[in-house]
């Protein structure tokens, strides 16, 4: 089950492209963001993102989550 804090993490990441960036918007460390990443895909049992030495890059699976999981932390709003 996904839970909130699951989903922030993970569009932290996808927004910044990279895991330092992505601790730097949540107020953690690197270290803990690579670490709740690597639960959260073990969990789905699917790969997100594979790391590379110039930062993330999503993989299909990733998209998939981005695709349903961004739609209910950052609701559309309309005026």
């Amino acid at each position: 089950m996904l839970h909130w804090d699951d989903l922030r993490l993970f569009l932290a990441v996808a927004r910044a492209g990279r895991l330092t960036s992505a601790g730097q918007a949540l107020g953690v460390n690197h270290t803990t963001v690579a670490r709740r990443l690597t639960a959260l895909e073990d969990a789905l049992g699917a790969r997100l993102f594979d790391r590379t030495s110039r930062g993330v890059v999503m993989t299909a699976a990733g998209a998939l989550l981005l695709d349903h999981g961004g739609d209910v932390v950052e609701p559309v709003v309309h005026h």
